[in-house]
């Protein structure tokens, strides 16, 4: 389902448009207002991804008249860009890294759009940081150095710190 070119931006700006079409400003205000403490999109790089969008055949667009001003293009989903925003949505985020941002805009997207499985998503994530936590956990005990030895375990803990906090999202979404 994921594409080769397929960006986590691409998924957050098919969720904008699950509940219904917009023109790309308003995809713009919308992202920056709700999703701005979580990921930051610049207008230009917005334009560019829905242009993305569109060659990939996820999103649609229609041309709008407006008076006095130029028209607008008007963007809304097609069923391929629905299923993969929900393939998207179901899947747990596989690097501590991205968890900030890809799986803070899961979560605003599962509470926003009122999507079932929040519970799964959320056990499968800690199954993934369970993993990770002990990879590390392993790595760092074989570490040649003490430096390494510390950002393997640094990192482990960053993992072993998410686990508890993926249950309290649980407890103040459902």
């Amino acid at each position: 389902m994921p594409r080769e070119n397929d960006t986590p931006a691409h998924a957050a700006l098919l969720g904008l448009l699950m509940s219904q079409p917009r023109h790309g400003y308003e995809l713009y205000r919308e992202f920056s207002h709700e999703l701005g403490r979580v990921w930051q999109i610049g207008l230009s790089q917005l334009y560019a991804q829905l242009k993305q969008l569109q060659e990939a055949g996820l999103v649609a667009a229609q041309t709008e008249p407006q008076p006095s001003r130029p028209p607008r293009k008007v963007y809304h989903l097609t069923a391929e860009g629905r299923d993969v925003f929900l393939h998207w949505l179901h899947q747990p985020t596989p690097y501590l890294r991205l968890i900030r941002v890809e799986f803070l805009a899961r979560l605003y997207f599962f509470h926003r759009l009122s999507v079932r499985g929040l519970d799964e998503l959320v056990a499968a994530q800690k199954v993934t940081c369970h993993e990770q936590a002990n990879r590390f956990g392993r790595l760092a005990a074989e570490a040649p150095d003490g430096f390494q030895r510390l950002v393997l375990e640094f990192r482990q803990g960053q993992l072993e710190a998410v686990i508890p906090w993926l249950d309290r999202c649980l407890e103040i979404l459902t």
